[in-house]
């Protein structure tokens, strides 16, 4: 029988050389996240619980107010009749006789509660360079969750003040409003906690021109509730023991291709091979690198320069390229710069 001889030293798989120290750190490093990834998997596999605080809701309230006006007309060929409601038509001044104005507010909520509390009415003259305030019905208690008021709206006498002060000051006041505001404090005691808030609903009428212009909404609400804080204890989710098991499995699997297609490589650079990797880096923009040295021809001057870096002066100055060539015999590492008459070179040799 014919014996077969196997050639132990021939591996069928291709193994790339890289350094060892650099091999060796990649492969610590993976080792390392892998280790850290699998231990934060084991401490968030046993959850400790958590104190959530949550907000209860124990009863709802709102306050709702509501404007609302009526426009008595003078005899007029406008409209065929004398009295305008909200949002109607177009109110013009000369043709108005009076505003009658009103405002409901009612305040619900849905437990048992003890209410108490105050308003009053004021119209407030605003301008660019001035305001006053006038208080139309004084500060009025009530005990009940509603209350109605009657009131005119008449911007003529608010015309005549924006003259006087403006007669008496010399300085036209612009863009003069009537701010028209319902300011409201209400006590409601529960069996939870008291409540104790304001609401102040409001109407704004452009002063001085043409026409009377009623602004902002007739209904106005704001809402609120009464809350307590409770704790609940909960247990933390998985999702970080997932992720971190998931994160362990991607530092893990490249670890075994890289040891199987990669050897350490113990060979050292020399002096003048790390000389050239610097080179390479710092003028890899004008650096050309070359598989044969470039042909002399006839006539071509070839020129040997005593440093590199007179070399790659030669070359800024004559815009060329640095050519580099690496010998595999002699072991020398030439570059070049190539005009049309003269050949620039240096030459690096081992123990430069």
């Amino acid at each position: 029988m014919k014996k077969i001889k196997i050639n132990k030293n021939k591996s069928i798989i291709k193994r790339k050389k890289i350094p060892a120290k650099i091999r060796m750190t990649v492969i610590a490093l993976l080792g390392i996240l892998t280790l850290a990834s699998l231990v934060s998997v084991v401490a968030i596999s046993s959850p400790a619980p958590t104190i959530v605080e949550k907000n209860i809701p124990l009863c709802n309230y709102t306050h709702q107010g509501e404007f609302n006006y009526m426009v008595y007309l003078k005899n007029n060929t406008v409209y065929e009749t004398t009295v305008l409601h909200p949002g109607q038509a177009t109110i013009f001044k000369k043709i108005t006789d009076h505003i009658n104005a009103s405002f409901s507010y009612r305040f619900d909520i849905d437990c048992s509660a003890t209410i108490q509390g105050s308003y009053k009415l004021v119209f407030q003259l605003q301008t660019d360079i001035w305001s006053k305030e006038y208080t139309i019905i004084q500060k009025t208690k009530f005990d009940t969750n509603n209350f109605n008021i009657n009131f005119q709206i008449n911007t003529t006498h608010y015309e005549n003040i924006i003259k006087t002060i403006n007669e008496e000051t010399g300085v036209p006041a612009q863009n003069p409003t009537l701010n028209i505001t319902c300011e409201i404090t209400i006590t409601a005691q529960t069996n939870q906690e008291n409540i104790y808030e304001t609401f102040t609903p409001k109407l704004s009428i452009p002063v001085g021109g043409n026409t009377i212009e009623i602004n902002g909404d007739l209904t106005q609400t704001k809402t609120g509730a009464v809350q307590t804080t409770i704790q609940i204890q909960t247990a933390n989710e998985n999702q970080g023991s997932s992720r971190s098991l998931i994160t362990a499995v991607a530092f893990f699997l490249p670890i075994i291709p890289f040891m199987v297609f990669t050897k350490n490589d113990y060979t050292t650079l020399t002096e003048t091979e790390k000389q050239i990797n610097k080179i390479k880096k710092k003028y890899r923009e004008w650096l050309v690198e070359i598989d044969n040295p470039p042909k002399m021809q006839l006539g071509i001057e070839n020129v040997t320069t005593k440093s590199l870096e007179d070399l790659i002066k030669t070359s800024e100055e004559l815009g060329k390229p640095l050519l580099y060539y690496s010998s595999p015999t002699d072991k020398t590492h030439t570059f070049y710069v190539l005009d049309d008459t003269i050949h620039y070179q240096y030459v690096f040799e081992d123990g430069n």
